[in-house]
């Protein structure tokens, strides 16, 4: 009985180191096949400069008085003509989208009284996409015109961002690949294929903002000039080469 026993464990035991003996040099090749190669790993950046296709104004109508009610009549009426103007010249409706609004009491501080309400002021502004840039000077002219006193700026944008960032794309990872053939040049090794490509950033939405102040026409009879400028979409990639 203690034979068997003993020639059972024997056999178990010479199983067991063949399968680990079978193991070994198997893990040992997978991973030289998948991981042990020589690699550059490089950033490469690419820039598209646009002209802006599209505007959005924030502005709006600030009014004040003794009465709350009042103040509060005498700002619609304003915004009632500033958006009927805006409508008249071709601004759809759902390109106007109020984005604040308020009443707060005005405090006369220097009471004998105590901290005294002698008035409301009330403030009311909305955002204006402009689809046609040209019309951004017009939009300003008449806004003010019909009563607009509040502003916090423009900005202006690209409304198919996505086209103009894939051609950043592609610029990046030509920048990516001159700088990997520039070392391999330098350490005396030929760049194969990429192995690994990421995408390091979005460009998204960009924006240039502009005072609405220092672009608004002094005289009356001369329109708002616009300059919109030129603007950068962005990206970055990272690829790893093989070598």
């Amino acid at each position: 009985m203690k034979n068997n026993f003993k020639s059972l464990s024997i056999f178990l035991l010479t199983i067991s180191l063949l399968a680990v003996s079978l193991t070994i040099p198997q893990k040992v090749m997978a991973d030289t096949t998948t991981s042990n190669f020589n690699k550059i790993t490089v950033r490469g950046q690419g820039t598209i400069k646009v002209k802006p296709d599209i505007a959005y104004i924030n502005l709006g109508v600030y009014t004040e008085n003794k009465d709350a009610k009042i103040a509060q009549e005498e700002n619609a009426t304003k915004m009632n003509k500033v958006i009927s103007a805006l409508k008249n010249i071709g601004i759809d409706e759902k390109d106007m989208q109020t984005n604040y609004y308020y009443i707060y009491p005005i405090y006369d501080y220097q009471s004998k009284g105590g901290n005294r309400i002698v008035g409301y002021n009330v403030t009311n502004t909305i955002t204006v996409t402009v689809r046609d840039i040209l019309k951004v000077g017009n939009v300003l002219d008449l806004a003010i015109k019909e009563g607009a006193n509040v502003s916090s700026g423009i900005q202006f944008s690209i409304a198919d961002t996505e086209k103009y960032y894939n051609e950043a794309l592609k610029q990046a990872v030509k920048n990516a690949k001159g700088k990997a053939e520039a070392i391999g040049e330098a350490i005396g090794v030929e760049i194969k294929v990429p192995v690994s490509v990421v995408e390091i950033s979005y460009g998204g939405r960009t924006v240039v903002y502009a005072d609405i102040e220092q672009m608004s026409a002094k005289d009356e009879s001369v329109s708002t000039p616009v300059e919109t400028g030129e603007m950068d979409i962005n990206a970055t990639v990272e690829v790893t080469y093989k070598y």
